[in-house]
């Protein structure tokens, strides 16, 4: 099926659950962002849940600007310069591929990412409530869920719909 984030094809109501990973959700500007977030919450059911997850703000602050490159097993070289805006909680990523036979292929994304702090208003402003936040590691864990800190490599948002 084939869609705009900002208009699903789909009933109100017509799962139970669903999930977001590695900021698909915000790749707009924060009014947009919230109205694509509201429009993957009607699509829930009332008491269904929602789970974002994303880069984490708090460690690309430590680390604001990196690189990063590999070559593909068809020789192909990938390249990788991010650039991160702690002011706007945006991480402007541009990314290239050169083919063996020279050709290049480059764009660049721009990413929102939502601090733990704007989260919870994120949540209210979208028809949802924020049951958890945690990170990668610690959705692993048995215990209860952590908020994520500067070493966590992402955010994980579990939200549920309210009734």
């Amino acid at each position: 099926m084939r869609g705009d984030l900002r208009a699903l094809p789909f009933a109100d109501g017509a799962f139970d659950a669903a999930f977001s990973w590695y900021a698909t959700l915000f790749v707009y500007d924060d009014d947009v962002n919230a109205r694509s977030l509201a429009e993957a919450a009607r699509v829930v059911r009332p008491g269904g849940r929602l789970l974002v997850q994303h880069g984490n703000p708090l460690r690309l602050a430590a680390e604001p600007e990196a690189s990063a490159g590999r070559t593909l097993p068809d020789g192909s070289r990938v390249e990788e310069r991010s650039s991160w805006d702690a002011a706007r909680g945006v991480d402007r990523c541009h990314r290239r591929l050169v083919r063996p036979d020279g050709t290049v292929l480059a764009a660049t994304a721009r990413l929102r990412y939502y601090s733990p702090p704007e989260w919870v208003a994120l949540a209210a402003r979208t028809g949802l409530r924020l049951a958890a936040l945690t990170s990668t590691p610690g959705a692993a864990g048995g215990g209860p869920l952590a908020e994520p800190g500067p070493e966590a490599p992402d955010v994980i948002a579990l939200l549920e719909k309210i009734a």
